[in-house]
């Protein structure tokens, strides 16, 4: 079975949503929902998110944000070639559970921040047909096995004498097509991936036209995955149904802003995260076959998947008293990070450099009641060469929508949507080309208090 060694070579950053750098998140909050472009903000505590100098403009007083966000998705692919396969493989699984939470605390010219948000990763995907990728390797194994039955039914036709002893081997390659056969028209595949991201810092409102601020980033990736299948050959060759295992690893990062308002209308925000290095271990292994997935890796070796160095750039103006509109633009420098494959054991995946560029307005309809709305187009730097098969990594437009009511002097709801628009790609691997799309849907609520 070593042939299965490529079996999953595409999870190392499933369940990856809106990731402009490959696995770096920007759908960090429910603002994100109402307008995607969100690096002037200065107003609302998920600024300790998206401009840490922006929290240096807040009033003074302690701000708590806590949202959730609903993931519907539909991943899938298939095999450009349908005459070796014509089923579109899908993960459907929807993701109830996707929280952030912001708390700033501004005093006079400094405020204290800190955040919690799904920085990487995203969640649960669960391929109950198994993929195009897994079916063609195990499909690719069953025709192996066939061949050779074949080829040693030949020489005993031609050399009846040889029969005693090529018999059962041809036998046995025969009843192993069979399996090999099953198990692909018959296994599940399911990936659990997660960077979770803690923000701890400080800004400083230097005079009226200016903030500064720093901040330390801590990044956690848990990343599981389980090959199944029922088939007894499997089971055999396994010792049980399920293969997989479940990683685990932890890094530290720093941010630095600036945010500069030149005239009290308009806002500039320069925004600097570094990287990210990530050295993850291999916590615990299930299944006889669990290292023969992994290239051979036991448990305790690690693997690199570091989050990369971003640029975030903002620019807002306050057109009108009631209209606010911005753009914002985000830069990632993949070619700086070690973006490995867990189960290839590549050292780097050959990732392009990505960005994304959006905008958007708030209007302030009254007092207590806002509207929003915005689009964010991101090129994702993956490549016919370069992708992931679980969870496609797709150039894509984000469209944003939502609305914030003052409920009270203390409390604000804010719920929003985006409708993702993915566009489809090819990825080319083990000797397959592949047709990879997407699409997603996204919902949140979220309660910001001021109790000071």
């Amino acid at each position: 079975m070593k042939k299965l060694a490529a079996i999953c070579a595409f999870s190392t950053i499933a369940a990856s949503l809106f990731a402009g750098g490959i696995d770096s998140k920007t759908n960090l909050s429910t603002g994100y929902h109402r307008n995607p472009s969100r690096n002037t903000e200065h107003e609302r505590p998920e600024a300790a998110l998206y401009n840490i100098a922006g929290t240096g403009f807040m009033k003074d007083g302690l701000y708590l944000e806590i949202g959730d966000q609903l993931v519907f998705k539909n991943y899938s692919n298939a095999f450009d070639d349908t005459s070796i396969n014509d089923d579109t493989f899908r993960d459907k699984e929807v993701v109830w559970f996707y929280p952030d939470f912001n708390a700033v605390y501004k005093m006079d010219k400094l405020a204290f921040f800190g955040a919690f948000a799904v920085a990487g990763g995203g969640g649960t995907l669960n391929y109950k047909d198994g993929t195009a990728a897994t079916w063609g390797l195990f499909a690719k194994q069953a025709a192996s096995y066939k061949k050779t039955a074949q080829q040693l039914s030949a020489t005993i036709a031609a050399t009846p004498t040889l029969a005693g002893t090529l018999g059962p081997k041809a036998q046995a390659a025969g009843a192993a097509a069979t399996n090999f056969l099953a198990i692909a028209n018959k296994h599940s595949l399911e990936v659990y991936s997660v960077t979770y991201g803690e923000t701890l810092g400080l800004s400083l409102q230097v005079n009226d036209m200016f903030s500064v601020a720093a901040a330390a980033r801590l990044l956690q990736s848990q990343q599981n995955l389980t090959l199944s299948s029922s088939n007894a050959f499997w089971k055999t060759q396994n010792g049980g149904s399920d293969a997989g295992y479940e990683a685990f690893g932890m890094g530290v990062g720093g941010i630095f802003g600036v945010h500069a308002k030149p005239i009290d209308a308009l806002d500039i925000a320069v925004q600097y995260k570094t990287i990210t290095k990530m050295n993850v271990e291999f916590k615990s292994m299930e299944g006889k076959l669990a290292s023969t997935l992994l290239s051979g890796a036991e448990k305790g070796d690690h693997y690199y998947n570091d989050m990369p160095p971003e640029l975030n750039v903002g620019l807002g103006y306050q057109v009108l008293n009631p209209l606010y509109v911005n753009t914002s633009f985000n830069y990632y420098f993949n070619d700086q990070a070690r973006i490995s494959n867990a189960l290839a054991k590549s050292d780097k995946m050959k990732y392009k450099n990505s960005w994304e560029l959006g905008g958007g307005l708030d209007w302030q309809i009254t007092d207590r009641l806002l509207a929003s709305t915005g689009l964010m187009y991101s090129d994702q730097g993956s490549n016919s060469k370069a992708n992931n098969l679980f969870a496609p990594v797709l150039d894509c437009v984000n469209i944003g929508l939502g609305i914030e009511v003052k409920a009270t002097n203390w409390l604000t709801v804010t719920a929003g949507g985006v409708y993702a628009k993915y566009f489809e790609k090819e990825y080319n691997t083990m000797g397959y080309d592949f047709d990879l799309n997407k699409d997603v849907t996204l919902f949140s609520l979220g309660l910001t208090f001021k109790p000071l």
